[in-house]
């Protein structure tokens, strides 16, 4: 099964330059101040509870709790296992079943995969579904171990702490809404490699099989390469905000005598 590069790349126009290379509705960012697309985000009700929940900041303190260890560190290792488990997943061998870190695999191409329903397109959105629910635990898990390692460490980066479990909150839903058009956005992409391979079929005058689609070039193998690509763009975006924490701690630590 070919295996998609996993370098996680911090650039925060990963994941739209990657859309666009898919064919999807990918446009460039309107030129806002952060103040102005923040409120765009947030209904009344939640601008409120985030007034509120700020004017409550300066009250907090450092929190006194034993060493947590290397932030750095547990940012790599964790990363590196949310990246693994993405790559490990792209295999249409059942026996890597019990050994994949997902604890799910490829769906096996079958008869609905080459019709022309939805049907065939069903198990790709499932498998990406679960992914998208196995990333949004291990990063909200390890956000919160972030946010812990600042709490300890001064009045300044509790306070930040403080605020980004209030930005998570206001804006998780909406967060969540996004990203679950994503899946959406791969299945134009799949029905677009699809009507290529049947158009090939119908210009050699003979259908195709699920082992010339899994081969090197095929359209299937195309799409499951481009599929993880978009599951590692996907995780690079998740991790923007806790690389932030990472390198508040970071930078307060080089500027303490």
């Amino acid at each position: 099964m070919p295996k998609a590069a996993t370098h996680v790349s911090s650039n925060p126009s990963r994941l739209v330059h990657t859309l666009s290379g898919l064919g999807g509705a990918a446009t460039a960012a309107p030129r806002k101040g952060f103040a102005d697309k923040l409120a765009e985000l947030i209904d009344l009700s939640g601008a409120i509870a985030l007034s509120e929940s700020l004017r409550g900041l300066k009250r907090i303190k450092a929190v006194e709790t034993e060493a947590q260890g290397d932030a750095q560190a547990l940012f790599m290792d964790r990363r590196a296992e949310m990246i693994e488990a993405i790559s490990a997943s792209f295999t249409l061998d059942p026996d890597a079943m019990s050994s994949s870190p997902a604890g799910f695999i490829l769906p096996s191409p079958n008869a609905d995969t080459f019709g022309d329903d939805a049907a065939g397109y069903a198990p790709y959105q499932r498998f990406y579904a679960l992914h998208q629910s196995e990333m949004d635990h291990r990063v909200i898990s390890l956000r919160g171990l972030l946010r812990k390692q600042l709490a300890a460490r001064s009045e300044a980066l509790a306070q930040l702490a403080a605020l980004d479990t209030m930005m998570e909150t206001t804006l998780s839903d909406y967060s969540r809404r996004s990203l679950a058009a994503l899946p959406k956005l791969l299945a134009q992409h799949f029905f677009a490699l699809r009507r290529a391979q049947q158009a090939a079929d119908a210009d050699a005058g003979q259908p195709s099989n699920a082992e010339h689609w899994l081969a090197d070039g095929g359209w299937l193998h195309l799409f499951h390469q481009d599929m993880q690509t978009l599951l590692l763009a996907e995780l690079a975006l998740r991790l923007q905000p806790l690389q932030g924490l990472l390198e508040a701690l970071n930078s307060e630590h080089e500027d303490t005598p």
